[in-house]
């Protein structure tokens, strides 16, 4: 449903631009007209090369007398697509071409301040709007995960939670059970020395077996801690301005699980320290190896490298029989660790 309402603002979009440019007589040329208008309806999906497209169109337009106020328009709903971009390229760098362009072909038409001035104001005063819009954008598309990975824990937990209940109220209630019989058993009935070695190996297998069930039990509340915990921590740094997603999961013990949870803490931390607000993490999870990439918004000074912190997860991890490896890729810090089958 939703896509049908955005399929039809587009054609009303495209509607109303071009009943705009028939009615002022904007339109010197035809196929100008359509390259300025047409190409908006995919600003969205490739919003750089709709403001290469757009913008282009545009000036040719405008050295062939076309009228700006509304000749302007296609342009400046592409630059405001452009200005929300998540790419820093195609939102600074790009969009100040476009409109750099725009505003000096104009400023040699009109004047300086009846053309350019005009034109770069009104071309800034768009990609403001287009900016804040793709932030907040962003800034719901990352509230939206956090949900997501708040919803999927929450879901783990209660299964864990039921798997929990199952294994104390079924398995270990009748392990207990059996090992309350086999006691009694044992001081009520006259057994041979050999027999009576063999009822103390079954004694000692049971409580063997429920130790290990109240270990499982108690494993799984330390896991379902270690995981709020996580998402708790990187909340706080996507408040502090870092672009990080959810943390997928992999399937290990609880050891290695609390390693690889304070390793995608770790370097989530050191990714904002050291980048700044705005730097991006993301997490890749290929069998037992995770990597995490940190591009940072600022370069990372030059002496910079794996503090205690990594150290300590590198010695736990090869205390276990993995590895973990950290350094840099051009302007990324990229943290690869290896844990053991």
């Amino acid at each position: 449903m939703l896509r049908d309402a955005r399929l039809w603002l587009e054609l009303s979009l495209a509607a109303l631009l071009a009943g705009l440019f028939v009615i002022s007589g904007a339109a010197v040329s035809a196929p100008l007209g359509l390259a300025q208008i047409v190409p908006l309806a995919w600003r969205r999906r490739y919003p750089a090369l709709v403001l290469v497209v757009v913008a282009l169109a545009t000036l040719v337009h405008l050295r062939l007398g076309m009228w700006r106020v509304v000749g302007y328009l296609p342009a400046m709903l592409a630059l405001h697509a452009a200005a929300g971009s998540g790419s820093r390229s195609v939102r600074i760098w790009l969009c100040a071409a476009a409109a750099l362009a725009l505003s000096i072909s104009d400023a040699t038409l009109r004047g300086m301040v009846e053309g350019g001035l005009i034109s770069l104001v009104s071309f800034t005063v768009v990609w403001v709007t287009g900016v804040e819009r793709g932030q907040h954008a962003r800034e719901r598309a990352a509230l939206a995960a956090t949900a997501a990975e708040h919803a999927r824990l929450r879901a783990e937990s209660a299964e864990r939670e039921r798997l929990a209940r199952r294994l104390h109220d079924t398995l270990a209630g009748t392990v207990t059970v059996m090992l309350v019989q086999t006691e009694a058993l044992r001081h009520t009935a006259a057994f041979a020395p050999p027999e009576r070695e063999r009822v103390d190996r079954v004694l000692s297998a049971g409580r063997l077996a429920l130790a290990e069930v109240r270990d499982a039990i108690a494993d799984l509340d330390r896991r379902d801690a270690a995981g709020a915990e996580l998402s708790a921590h990187l909340c706080r740094l996507r408040a502090a301005g870092l672009d990080v997603p959810a943390v997928p999961s992999m399937d290990l013990p609880p050891p290695l699980a609390d390693v690889y949870h304070r390793l995608a803490g770790e370097a989530a931390t050191n990714a904002l320290r050291h980048g700044g607000p705005g730097a991006r993490v993301e997490y890749l999870v290929e069998g037992r190896v995770l990597t995490i990439v940190s591009t940072p918004v600022r370069a990372r000074r030059a002496g910079s490298g794996g503090g205690y912190g990594l150290r300590s997860l590198a010695a736990d991890l090869q205390e276990y029989g993995g590895a973990l490896a950290y350094g840099r890729d051009g302007e990324r810090w990229v943290v690869t660790a290896t844990f053991p089958e």
